[in-house]
Parts: structure tokens; sequence; C-alpha cells
């Protein structure tokens, strides 16, 4: 038998804020159920934590089979020294051919550091999964420069971030069956090292990601003012390319694309954006997109149901006249 064939079942590793589970987790669950439905195996969910009620049932629900759970107050806080062992004990037990992480701030830190741990590839910030059932491979797919990589690992089990906002979360089905595995473990004294605890204060609250109108601002629009203006028109937010967050000009929390917020407005106006792919990938699924820009052969005009091709700051304050009547 060959390594690899030991391996079997999809596993998600469910990331949870106070009582409930994270959006990016449930979208997660919705592209891990229907890759162990392809390959006819069980979908299985890692969860860890203190006092988690019922958020077990709850996964089962959204979709899982399996649900493995590790609960003790050291858990209450992300902290990687306990999580890593935990999660890498399992999986070496267990063996998954597939793991999935969101790719947030503790699927960064995690996915690597077990990577490594199990010898085994990674790919980061997908933004579509794939299957090959004959080989058993997953297909994962990342932007690359402005084209879209499909990667795949040799190695088991393999590993993925996903990007969140690429899926939508699954339905709830409470008439589903499953299991709950508690998970046995013993605490070492190395893997507590909190010394202080500090809630990082939101200097920016508006949440991009459930805007329904965005405008965005790329290095084309040099008046960020006009950009304001049409938005508080339509009552949208702004948001932004990397290089803009890059210069200060908007907070790091508006940039929209791979290694940013994927977003799915109703209306998403790229104001002088040219299209590079990471970009793209963060909006492409908005409902309608309206792209402006001098150049009629930037990308952008590729993924826009609506193109105007000239000078941004003569086109939006044409619009804004024309939407005040």
């Amino acid at each position: 038998m060959k390594e690899t064939e030991q391996y079997r079942g999809v596993w998600v590793f469910a990331e949870r804020k106070d009582s409930q589970v994270i959006k990016g987790s449930l979208e997660l669950l919705s592209l891990g159920r229907g890759l162990a439905d392809e390959l006819q195996v069980d979908l299985s969910v890692l969860l860890m934590g203190d006092r988690l009620g019922n958020i077990p049932e709850e996964l089962i629900y959204y979709g899982a089979d399996v649900v493995y759970v590790a609960e003790n107050p050291i858990f209450e806080r992300y902290t990687t020294s306990p999580y890593h062992r935990i999660l890498c004990d399992l999986i070496r037990e267990n063996k998954p051919e597939i793991v999935l992480f969101s790719s947030t701030d503790i699927g960064m830190d995690l996915a690597p550091r077990a990577a490594c741990e199990l010898k085994t590839g990674l790919s980061a910030h997908c933004v579509d999964l794939k299957v090959d059932k004959e080989n058993r491979q997953l297909l994962q797919i990342c932007p690359y420069f402005d084209c879209m990589a499909t990667i795949v690992t040799d190695t088991r089990p393999q590993m993925a971030t996903v990007q969140p906002g690429i899926t939508s979360s699954p339905r709830r089905d409470d008439s589903r069956q499953g299991k709950t595995v508690r998970v046995e473990f013993k605490i070492e004294p190395g893997d507590i090292k909190i010394v202080e605890v500090e809630a990082k204060k939101e200097e920016d609250t508006e949440k991009i990601e459930e805007a329904d109108v965005i405008v965005a601002v790329g290095r084309g629009l040099k008046d960020m003012g006009l950009a304001e203006e049409l938005a508080s028109v339509l009552g949208g937010v702004l948001g932004a390319t990397q290089p803009i967050t890059e210069a200060g000009m908007l907070a790091e929390s508006r940039m929209i694309g791979q290694t940013g917020k994927i977003v799915q407005p109703k209306l998403y106006i790229a104001c002088g954006i040219s299209g590079a792919g990471q970009h793209i990938v963060g909006m492409q699924n908005s409902g309608t997109i309206v792209a402006i820009n001098t150049d009629e052969k930037a990308p952008i005009f590729k993924v826009a149901d609506y193109g105007i091709v000239g000078d941004v700051s003569k086109v939006i304050p044409a619009l804004i006249e024309s939407l005040k009547g």
C-alpha cells in the first residue's frame, strides 16, 4: 500500500469568536462538504475552546460528520503551542488526506507551523478548491501574478488556507446526524505563555465585506474626496487596492484582494483601478461591477458589467450630479 493510501477524510479547523463559529469557518464547511462527497469520505471538524455549549451540534447541522472537541479553559484564547500540538497529534493519529484552514490571523499562524511539523505542503490564500478524484489530489487554486495557478501536493495531508468570502455558508439542516468525539489531551507547562491580553481597538468600524455598495479606489484617482462623496450619495463604503492602503490613504482594513478582504456587494464601482489579479480575486463575485479607467485595455474591464473609459476625476463628478438629480 502506498503511504498516501493510508490517508482518508477531509478535515476543517474551525475558529470561533465568543460563542459562535466564524463565517470563514462555516464557508470551509461548505467547501469541505463538497470535497468529502466527491471523495466519498467523512467531513470532520476540529473545534477547540472553552464552554463550547452546542457549537459541536451546530457544526453537524452545517455539514460535519464528525466533530473533534478539545475543551479546556486554556483554549479560550488562541495560543500557538497547545493548538499546534493537539492538531498535529490528531492528524498523525487519524491521517486525513485534506486539512483546510481559513486565511485568518489564526489560520495563517497555525497552518504553516503544522505543515512544517508534519513535513507536508501548504497552499496559502486559495480562492477555489477542486479535487482530482482518480488520484485523490486536492487542486488548490491561487492567484499568481495576473493568472490563476493550480497547485497540487504529493505529500499527505494536503493542506490549504482559504480566503474568507469566496463561497457562501452552507444551509443549516437540523435533521443531520453526526458524531462528537471528546479529545483527550495533557496540558504541558510550556503550553501556557500568555503574559498580557489587550483588546485591539478597532479604528475603522465599517465592515466592507458586509456592504451592499462599495466604491473602490486605485492609483488612478488622485482626489479621495470624490470617491468619498460618491460613496456617500450611494449609501456605500470605500474600498481600496493594496497600493492605496500601503500609502496610508485608507486603512488596511479597506484593502480588497487576495491578501485583503473578499467582497460580494450588490454594486462595486472601481475608480482608477487597472485590475491586478490579486485585486480581481477579491471582488469578481460582486453583483454589478462598474469600472472607470482611462486605459481601455485595463484588465478590470474583463470582469466589469459596465465599463467607462475616461478620466475618473471627471467621470465621478458627472455621476454624482446625475445621481443627485
